[in-house]
């Protein structure tokens, strides 16, 4: 393996420098949530929607998940058969989409809310009727301005309203 020549190095330990202190004096533009907030781009993965009806219990987002945040809970008894229903685990969610896509009903779905703080660990873990019920939407005092980043060749992003 070839060796970096000292001066090399040092340039580059130059430029790692000159790069934070770029940012250091002239910090990124951020939002001010919850008084402002980013208008989302169209596919967005955001918390999932459960549509208990279209479900026909088949488990295959259950066995999909990388993260093992999905799981089968048995519903109630009907005709001497019980179906079983997925319930989620955020904690454990790591927004692939792969239950989205590999439901058959269509049953499962991505929704645009992902700023969702929870109390507890506990409460991160949702079964089939608190999934049912959607994800939880955050609370606003009023309406947040709606914001688009936009790329700045100068400053890197920056914001723009979008009403």
């Amino acid at each position: 393996m070839a060796r970096r020549s000292p001066i090399s190095s040092l340039v580059g330990h130059v430029r790692a420098l000159a790069t934070g202190l770029k940012y250091l004096l002239a910090p990124r533009m951020t939002v001010r949530y919850p008084e402002e907030v980013l208008v989302l781009p169209e596919g967005y993965r955001g918390m999932i929607s459960y549509n208990k009806k279209l479900c026909i219990s088949c488990g295959m987002c259950a066995r999909i998940c990388p993260a093992d945040a999905m799981k089968m809970y048995p519903g109630p008894e009907e005709g001497g058969r019980r179906k079983m229903y997925p319930g989620i685990n955020y904690a454990r969610c790591i927004f692939c989409g792969f239950c989205v896509d590999v439901c058959p009903t269509g049953a499962l779905e991505h929704t645009d809310v992902h700023d969702m703080a929870f109390e507890s660990f506990e409460a991160q873990i949702m079964t089939p009727e608190e999934f049912e019920r959607g994800p939880p939407r955050p609370e606003f005092r009023r309406p947040p301005r709606r914001l688009k980043p936009v790329m700045d060749e100068r400053r890197g992003i920056r914001y723009e309203p979008v009403d």
